[in-house]
């Protein structure tokens, strides 16, 4: 260590107190580089109060840096152990600077003293959504290559979990509502947003963790992948016991990644990586992993066996093998599944006759000579069905399913193999088994192709590109593949990027098509142009783009139109063009022009503003005719996101901030969006505003209310209009949904607020529950009492008694927020909650109270008064606790210092009736219940020994004989 000067407290107090400003508390505490200081700072207790996230007025968010911080990493590497024992004591705060600054620690000193700092990373990781883009994946990486190998699989595990669709209560209710709509379909996310950043943590973290320890790394990622999976289901989905898991749909081969992958995609892959390592690496290791494997539900996880099969092919995977194609049953039906074939294929070359009995042979042969069905092929074809392309079908199917035992083959099952590979053109390949398990006439995806490649196409002159677009019209099939389309479509793909690489970058051919665009008969040539320019100015590359703002111009003077009877608008005909597709272009590339990270040049103000204007005001077709995007789903905003005038409505705000992010000025005027606004809301205009369009001008009000506050307040009721029910309904939903609570607001919608409460039943479920979110937000900072005549909380409970789900979200969403808030609460707040929660109390709803299950883990308030309200709740709520897991996780980490209590909770957890014979008890953990048992038999109070042991003897009741061996 270098040789630093004590400091003394006359000095540090002197310093301390000429650090005034916040520049100048910055400044010293960037340069101060002694490690003496450490401990006078604490004494002080500059350490003790890490800045909070800031709400501001305009609704953005700031993240205050810590200059304290910054202090003790300019120190760490000469005091270590002093350093983070000062980071461990720091209270908890809400702002992901903190993380970032503890990374950086973390990153800084040796592995042993950095995985002191887990407990913190993984709070950071354990929230719920991130404004950082933390480094988890080099912590991660760090503690593998420094052989910290227990943390780095802690932290592994919580990198790489899923969190539930948080769509999933409206799907829900919308497959309720209608069964058959495919959009209700769940969609389960990591915790990251971005998908390269949970890909870069599996790369560069999880995988070097496998290497390590392959075995356990292989399990984290099998239980994570089986999650994932059954977060797609529905409940009702998962009860019928099938193994189909749909994952072909999104993760074609086990061990390659393929198009455009998604996080299950690299989930599942780097899952496939560890269990090749155990194989390689812990050979001692390879039964275990197969048992496990073996007891998963789903198809993922037989894929990813006859995997490694494949490539161990041995005297212990041998019996393996033979037992799963002897298991097999859809020899006759389906397609083999690349996997399953390449498994067959090796080990009948690697093993020969000894692999399969004769016997077994036949009748696997038997099975595949006897499909496919006729009938099933006729139904699937229909019209298509004739008997010549059925038998041409078969006798590729038996081909494809006879390859794979090709060099087992015997008599005539060997002759007829031959005969077949005789008529065919080529050899199969791996490559020529798909993904999808299905017959090739179903597994084959619909192509649309060009009916010129894009090399015949450049090898024309402009003129004839122009006329060959004009005059092509033989829509219709390859002959040799039925599945491939050739049609406008695939031609107006080559088109663009023929545009984009060849024609943008030739001035004398970039003028020939802007001067002849009026030629153009089919607009979905011109929209392929609008494409082009989209993804040239996506890069940054500006040079053109007054023309482009031309070209745009034009096509909007090309109006949407209303239908025809008999006639039929398309984008691809001549006689009949609908522009409405190519409009849609148009109003994309404006509004991917405002992107922050696009950062189009203030030059292009006038331009867009004149593009709004029109996008704005004109006819749409579908929302004018009320023709709905989604059938059989009431959903405005997504209405609005898919059609043309409404997302321009979204455009013209982001408009406002793209003026002042471009002037660099947070107070700049933004004319142009109130004119155009009023000109929408005005009489004059042609058309009225429809559901889509006030859906997004209600979620963008407060963003409105940011651009011109009196502007806000003086059109209020044109945007939020409580004369139009239905329309407000949609504008002042959206409006709670997307925006927080806001002190400064609340006066200009209070009436919106009481309007909802008398209007609650109108009101869609997410709505409903983020008005209650929003009415204790105003509680808390005492906009209103909370009972009352005044009290809009108490009406909004009133409101809802014959609903009391929303009872039940308002309580657990006050839970979670309370575990969000670290360790710190102020006492005027702590004592409203507590308040609330007597309140709440007194009227013993079952359904409500089941959800203090969030509270237990809020540390801002006393851990006494969790355990003895959730002793109190649990006296009422008889009920099965769905989340028994995470409160026994709660109870663990208080028993050391609430032993009574906690055993007390714990003895009443295991006496809930369980309607359900005992299975409740497989929820209950024992790694984190075994410690609450020791801690209660141990102790020596008889109270507290005596519920122990009534605890202990119901768990084993329900036969968890796992609690009778309680030193493990």
């Amino acid at each position: 260590m270098k040789s630093w000067t004590k400091p003394t407290d006359d000095l540090v107090q002197k310093a301390l107190e000429s650090v005034k400003t916040e520049v100048e508390r910055q400044y010293f505490f960037s340069r101060l580089k002694n490690p003496h200081w450490i401990e006078p700072l604490k004494a002080r207790g500059f350490f003790d109060h890490p800045p909070k996230v800031k709400l501001l007025p305009d609704g953005y968010v700031q993240y205050p840096f810590w200059p304290e911080f910054q202090f003790l990493k300019n120190v760490v590497n000469e005091a270590s152990e002093q350093v983070i024992e000062v980071i461990l004591g720091i209270p908890e705060t809400d702002n992901p600077r903190f993380c970032d600054d503890v990374i950086d620690i973390a990153l800084t000193i040796e592995a042993p003293l950095s995985t002191k700092l887990k407990e913190i990373i993984l709070k950071y990781v354990q929230r719920e959504s991130f404004f950082f883009i933390f480094r988890f994946d080099e912590v991660l990486s760090y503690w593998v290559s420094s052989d910290q190998i227990e943390s780095a699989l802690i932290l592994a595990k919580e990198l790489i979990a899923f969190r539930p669709d948080p769509q999933k209560a409206d799907k829900q209710a919308r497959r309720r509502a209608n069964p058959e709509d495919w959009t209700t379909r769940l969609e389960p996310q990591p915790r990251f947003s971005e998908r390269e950043e949970y890909h870069q943590i599996l790369e560069k973290g999880i995988k070097p963790l496998a290497e390590r320890e392959p075995y356990q790394t292989a399990r984290i990622l099998l239980d994570a992948t089986a999650t994932v999976i059954r977060l797609m289901f529905h409940q009702d989905d998962l009860e019928d016991n099938s193994s189909n898991d749909s994952t072909f749909l999104w993760f074609k081969r086990v061990n390659e990644l393929g198009g455009e992958p998604e996080p299950p995609d690299f989930l599942a892959h780097t899952l496939t990586f560890a269990c090749e390592k155990v194989y390689e690496r812990t050979p001692e290791a390879v039964s275990a992993l197969d048992q496990v494997l073996q007891n998963q539900r789903w198809d993922i996880f037989t894929r990813i066996r006859q995997h490694l099969y494949a490539l161990n092919l041995n005297e212990q995977t041998k019996p393996w093998i033979r037992e799963m194609i002897l298991a097999h049953e859809d020899y006759d039906k389906w397609h083999h599944r690349f996997e399953f074939q390449r498994m067959i294929r090796l080990s009948c070359e690697k093993f020969g006759a000894d692999l399969l009995p004769e016997t077994e042979k036949k009748r696997i042969f038997e099975a595949i000579l006897s499909g496919p069905s006729e009938q099933s092929s006729r139904d699937w074809m229909g019209a298509r069905f004739t008997q010549e392309l059925f038998e041409e079908w078969k006798r590729n199917f038996h081909r494809m399913q006879l390859n794979p035992f090709a060099s087992v083959l015997f008599g005539k099952y060997d002759e007829y193999f031959k005969e077949l590979n005789a008529g065919a053109e080529k050899s199969i390949t791996d490559d020529d088994y798909t993904p999808y398990g299905l017959e090739d006439m179903e597994g084959k995806r619909i192509e649309e192709r060009s009916p010129k490649p894009a090399e015949e196409l450049e090898k024309m002159s402009d003129e004839e590109i122009l006329s060959f677009l004009n005059e092509w019209g033989n829509v219709g099939h390859d002959p040799d593949e039925w599945w491939v389309h050739i049609n406008f479509e695939g031609l107006a793909q080559t088109f663009q990027a023929l545009f984009k690489e060849s024609i943008i970058s030739d001035e004398s051919r970039l003028h020939f098509w802007l001067e002849n665009r009026n030629q153009l008969e089919r607009p979905i040539y011109v929209k392929a142009i609008v494409s082009a320019i989209h993804e040239q100015v996506k890069l940054k590359q500006f040079d053109n783009l007054g023309q482009w703002f031309d070209l745009c111009e034009w096509v909007l003077s090309h109006p949407d139109q209303p239908k025809e009877e008999g006639v039929n608008r398309s984008d691809v005909s001549r006689e009949h063009p609908s522009w409405q597709s190519a409009r849609r272009t148009v109003g994309d590339f404006v509004g991917m022009c405002l992107e922050e990270n696009i950062n189009v040049p203030i030059s292009g103000r006038q331009h867009i503003a004149s593009l709004l204007d029109k996008l704005c005001t004109q006819y749409d077709r579908r929302l004018e005719e009320g023709e709905p995007v989604f059938l059989n789903r009431d959903d405005q905003l997504s209405e609005a996101l898919n059609n043309t005038r409404s997302m321009a409505l979204e455009h013209l705000v982001k408009f406002g901030y793209w003026i002042r992010r471009q002037l660099e000025d947070d107070q700049a005027a933004t004319p142009e969006v109130f004119t155009i606004l009023e000109k929408r809301l005005g009489s004059e205009c042609e058309y009225a505003l429809t559901l889509p369009e006030y859906a997004f001008l209600g979620l963008n009000y407060g963003r409105i209310y940011g651009l011109d506050r009196e502007w806000a307040i003086r059109h209020k009721n044109d945007l939020l209009p409580q004369e139009k029910l239905r329309a407000w309904t949609e504008a002042f939903g959206n409006f709670l949904r997307y925006n927080r609570p806001y002190k400064q607001i609340f006066d200009i919608v209070r009436d919106d607020i009481e309007f909802a409460l008398e209007n609650i039943d109108k009101f869609k479920t997410n709505s409903a529950n983020t008005l209650g979110e929003h009415l204790f937000t105003y509680y808390l900072w005492k906009v209103y009492p909370l009972t009352g005549d005044s009290s809009l909380l108490e009406k909004f409970y009133e409101k809802t008694k014959e609903d009391k789900e929303r009872w039940s979200h308002l309580f657990y969403y006050v839970g979670r927020r309370l575990k969000d808030s670290g360790k710190q609460l102020e006492a005027d707040l702590k004592q409203r909650i507590i308040d609330f929660f007597d309140w709440r109390f007194e009227k013993k709803e079952p359904s409500e109270l089941k959800e203090f299950t969030s509270w237990l883990k809020a540390e801002c308030l006393d851990a006494e008064w969790r355990l003895i309200s959730l002793s109190k709740v649990l006296d009422i709520n008889e009920s099965k606790n769905r989340r028994i897991y995470k409160q026994i996780s709660a109870l663990r980490e208080m028993v050391e210092d609430h032993t009574t209590l906690v055993v007390e909770c714990f003895a009443k957890l295991t006496e809930i009736e369980n309607e359900n014979d005992g299975n409740f008890y497989i929820h209950i953990p024992t790694d984190k219940a075994k410690p609450i048992l020791r801690a209660g038999l141990n102790s020596s109070d008889d109270t507290v020994r005596a519920n122990a042991e009534r605890a202990r003897e119901n768990l084993l009741r329900c036969g968890r004989f796992d609690f009778l061996d309680m030193e493990g």
